[in-house]
């Protein structure tokens, strides 16, 4: 079988999804209206930033990476947002010229700009998917300044040995149900089809594609996660070419930040168990795995996954 997660690097990559029987109906909040939130989401000013925030709730501070604006908005509930005062961290207006020279560390310091346009001691930075070790990045690079390093739906290290992992996890784990969707939903994205697409709707078709390695529920209505997205395919493809390989595992024993890891049982792209190889390195460390949940927990099961961030952050 073709390796399933090498292709297309993104915002939500590598994947998630549920094993033998059809999921259990979850009640969800309504899709969330851009545009009723506009006079809510206020736009954030800083000084020399590469990227383009914007600040969503009250509360605690904290960063969130997911690779637009409008992800962002779309994955969280309101109601975490009266507790986690989300700062949106936006590639939309980086050009195909300039995102040649973004690296890790420009990265990493544009989240120290945001606390100083903030005036905050201390900020909580909350990285999901490709971007879920950027928290622990903070945290080790300015350590006296990450009140709390937060990852969804990731991995230690993105390399070819969580890919082959993943490919086994799907391969091993999966019914037969999941994979018969799973290859009826590809089977309709033909080359008529894709070439008609930009490359973000393109992208945005194929994940839509792959919600068996993605849910619990391998039949679940993805379409409220990407409403009204436009991705910035050239961030995301060079980002994807930084983190690839990249490792810095044998250097988490040296963050003093609190960190929270949160997993989905059905996270096919980026299996769970991988985060055993780091459990006894973090010193300060909580595991959170969902049993019911795949690659989006934030969104599949909304209050659970509420509840339990609030009250760490309460705890920590």
């Amino acid at each position: 079988m073709k390796k399933l997660f090498m292709i297309i690097p993104l915002v939500i990559l590598l994947c998630f999804a549920f094993g033998c029987q059809k999921g259990e109906e979850v009640a969800e909040e309504p899709a969330v209206d851009v545009e009723a939130r506009e006079e809510v989401i206020k736009p954030l000013n800083v000084e020399g930033a590469l990227l383009t925030y914007s600040v969503d709730g009250t509360g605690v501070p904290c960063v969130f990476f997911t690779g637009g604006e409008n992800i962002g908005i779309n994955l969280l509930s309101n109601e975490l947002k009266k507790h986690i005062r989300i700062i949106h961290a936006d590639p939309k207006d980086i050009s195909k010229v300039d995102v040649k020279s973004i690296t890790l560390d420009t990265i990493i310091d544009d989240i120290e700009k945001v606390r100083i346009t903030l005036g905050v001691e201390k900020i909580a930075v909350m990285g999901h998917s490709m971007f879920s070790s950027i928290p622990l990045e903070y945290a080790l690079k300015y350590p006296e300044h990450a009140s709390h390093a937060i990852s969804t739906g990731g991995v230690p290290s993105f390399s070819e040995k969580s890919t082959k992992a993943s490919d086994e996890y799907w391969e091993t784990d999966a019914s037969e149900e999941r994979k018969e969707i799973l290859r009826r939903n590809r089977e309709k994205l033909t080359e008529e089809v894709m070439s008609k697409l930009s490359p973000s709707e393109a992208f945005i078709r194929k994940y839509t594609a792959d919600t068996p390695l993605r849910f619990f529920d391998p039949e679940y209505d993805m379409s409220d996660i990407w409403e009204g997205i436009e991705i910035n395919m050239d961030f995301l493809n060079h980002y994807w070419g930084l983190i690839y390989g990249f490792d810095n595992t044998d250097k988490y024993h040296l963050i003093k930040a609190p960190v929270l890891i949160f997993a989905g049982r059905y996270d096919y792209g980026c299996p769970h168990f991988l985060y055993d190889e780091v459990k006894d390195i973090i010193p300060n460390y909580t595991f959170i795995l969902f049993e019911n949940a795949g690659h989006n927990p934030m969104f599949e099961i909304r209050e659970e996954f509420d509840k339990k961030l609030i009250d760490w952050i309460k705890s920590h």
